[in-house]
């Protein structure tokens, strides 16, 4: 079989050739095609390319290897062909914890050159999934062992329903004849359990349709914007063999092209975004794999980006048309500058991270142009001008092909993206507050010492408000994390452990508070057995930073209940499991703490001793009123008293 023509530049990046797989099942083809500038898979010889479906036999689709079978014959156990078809689409990494449920799944694991990393906790393995898929772009897969595994689990599987992270997350249970017989680590109804935070969870009761049910699920992940599946696998499914030429293969590996915007929707677009005087781009998670196309957009038209919570490195920080985070964009109308009139929402969500119900962000008047693959996104929020139900990437190539040159807006663009670097109340505020050190300069000093295109994960509420300040100060290639749409703390450790596998050449920064740090604290142990060379960094202020100010602001001091820490030694945990840690106490000892991280070969722990001081978000958090006919609600929007 001859292997088709390659694919232009364009569709050859990491979050686009997912649909496009191609496999070569010619044994001695396969010998010299086992790698490309992406990945090499030994097994299959696959690269990006367009072509055929295969259509040889299921002993070739799968490359059934004989000296795996577990049983003679042309056998082959539910484990094992689990397995064999992930590889098939390119899985190479597997995050989970072992059950004894999952001994035949792991077995196809080793023998298919699929990479175990088993971390300490459950949430943490879907977690680290998560971290994977986001870095790279590509389907992230995780596995829990039943009962408790499996609601561990849970937590993980939430943050990515929220944030649309597509994951495969396989778990197992008891053998289906016990079904209603009390039996061990039985009694729940896993499948049904994770149904309503799953794009879909399923449990799978026959061996023979795992081929087709495990890419079904595949399919299903990367749908209408992308999210979990879960798939259940009860015990005798995964070791019980079968002759392997009753497996049902289904569609195959090949996965469908994304959507393209419809030449209307581009029309209507592109003429609002030309006669708009203020345009602004706010990305989000959605455009982080752009391969360089927004960038190109932004430079072409002259219109500034800014990027949603999470999504920091849409653009490089010195971009000259990066504004950095959406927030800044609610200065602008305060300004001689003016509120944009014309907002294209690229790979994010009207919510809480374009503050929609306030209209801070995006004005009330301004018109709003929306790209989503899930058309049911366009218009939940906000009234939409123009809805495009498409994939971001074709949407940005179909942007880039349009031939009419662009007005200069030099005076709104130049001066938008600057308004990140408004003055900051704390600048001069003391480096040292009562023996520990303020916050803003502790932040704003890391941001400068670290390396130059740095990976940073967000993990915390008042980290991260912190870093919001000053991360303009920074040469970040990404920040990711902040929660996510669940605002969800004790990510950052599986966030950061999945960043690195997706990246071994990166040297990912954790920065969490306390309060996260003390979540998943046993995952250092991770990263030490795994030699992940992290850099965790705890700003410690011994308090839960943001809820112990709502507690402050809204019922005074005798509010403050089950908000404080203790002034613990993180880094002393971190060397109890082998990593190196080290206290920092005044500012001038950060720049030789984290030199001290970078050269040590392995993870590190660099707990910082930072004072509790309130920041200007939590301003925000309490709307504070008198008004005898407003309920005030912490966090979110007053509520009008009922008549």
């Amino acid at each position: 079989m001859s292997s088709p023509p390659p694919e232009p530049e364009d569709r050859q990046n990491p979050r686009t050739r997912r649909h496009r797989l191609w496999f070569d099942t010619d044994v001695e083809l396969r010998a010299a095609r086992i790698s490309d500038k992406h990945r090499t898979f030994p097994h299959t010889g696959s690269r990006p390319v367009r072509g055929s479906a295969p259509t040889s036999p299921l002993s070739a689709q799968l490359q059934i290897n004989p000296e795996s079978r577990n049983t003679m014959g042309n056998r082959i156990d539910g484990g094992e062909l689990v397995a064999r078809t992930l590889r098939q689409f390119g899985v190479e990494y597997a995050f989970g914890l072992h059950g004894g449920h999952l001994n035949s799944l792991l077995m196809g694991f080793r023998r298919n050159d699929i990479t175990v990393i088993d971390t300490r906790h459950e949430a943490v393995a879907v977690n680290a999934a998560d971290g994977y898929s986001r870095a790279s772009g590509e389907l992230g897969v995780a596995f829990a062992t039943a009962s408790a595994g499996f609601t561990n689990s849970l937590a993980g599987v939430g943050v990515a329903f929220a944030d649309r992270i597509p994951l495969l997350v396989l778990t197992s249970s008891p053998p289906l004849r016990d079904a209603e017989m009390n039996e061990a680590q039985g009694i729940l109804a896993q499948a049904a359990i994770a149904a309503p935070m799953t794009k879909w969870s399923h449990q799978v009761t026959t061996v023979e349709e795992i081929p087709r049910l495990v890419g079904l699920a595949i399919r299903k992940a990367f749908s209408d914007g992308g999210g979990p599946v879960l798939l259940d696998f009860p015990i005798d499914v995964l070791f019980t063999s079968i002759d392997e030429d009753t497996v049902v293969t289904g569609g195959g590996n090949r996965l469908a092209y994304p959507p393209a915007p419809s030449p209307a929707a581009l029309h209507d677009a592109l003429d609002l975004l030309h006669a708009a005087e203020r345009p602004a781009i706010i990305a989000g998670q959605g455009a982080l794999h752009t391969d360089g196309k927004l960038a190109r957009f932004a430079e072409t038209s002259g219109i500034p980006v800014f990027s949603e919570m999470g999504a920091h490195g849409v653009l490089p920080s010195d971009h000259p048309r990066y504004g950095f985070g959406a927030l800044a964009l609610g200065i602008a109308p305060y300004t001689e500058l003016g509120a944009p009139d014309v907002v294209l929402l690229i790979g994010a969500r009207t919510g809480v991270y374009t503050d929609a119900r306030k209209g801070r962000i995006i004005p009330a008047a301004a018109k709003l142009i929306h790209v989503d693959p899930d058309s049911g996104e366009i218009g939940r929020i906000l009234p939409t001008e123009v809805g495009i139900t498409a994939d971001v990437n074709e949407t940005l190539s179909a942007f880039l092909a349009d031939g009419r040159p662009w007005e200069p807006r030099t005076a709104w663009t130049e001066g938008v993206v600057q308004l990140i670097r408004y003055p900051r109340p704390y600048a001069d505020n003391p480096v040292d507050l009562d023996g520990r050190i303020h916050p803003y300069h502790a932040m704003r000093e890391l941001l400068r010492l670290l390396p130059e295109r740095s990976h940073l994960i967000a993990d915390g509420s008042d980290t991260t408000h912190w870093l919001d300040e000053v991360m303009h100060d920074g040469t970040l290639a990404s920040g990711l994390g902040y929660g996510g749409y669940l605002v969800h703390m004790g990510i950052g450790f599986g966030l950061a452990i999945g960043r690195r596998v997706a990246d071994p050449d990166s040297r990912p920064i954790l920065l969490t508070g306390d309060g996260s740090f003390g979540f998943h604290s046993a995952e250092v142990d991770t990263m030490v057995r795994h030699k992940l060379p992290i850099i965790t960094i705890v700003f410690n202020n011994a308090v839960w930073g943001s809820s112990i100010w709502g507690q402050q602001l809204y019922y005074g001091e005798e509010g403050v209940i089950a908000s404080r820490l203790l002034d613990t030694d993180y880094d002393q945990v971190a060397t109890g499991f082998g990593a190196h840690g080290e206290r920092v106490k005044t500012l001038d000892e950060l720049a030789g703490a984290l030199e001290r991280a970078l050269r040590f070969n392995g993870p590190s722990v660099i707990n910082v001793n930072v004072a509790n001081v309130v920041d200007s978000f939590a301003a925000q958090v309490l709307d504070w009123t008198d008004d005898p006919d407003t309920t005030v609600v912490p966090y979110y929007t007053n509520i009008p008293k009922r008549k």
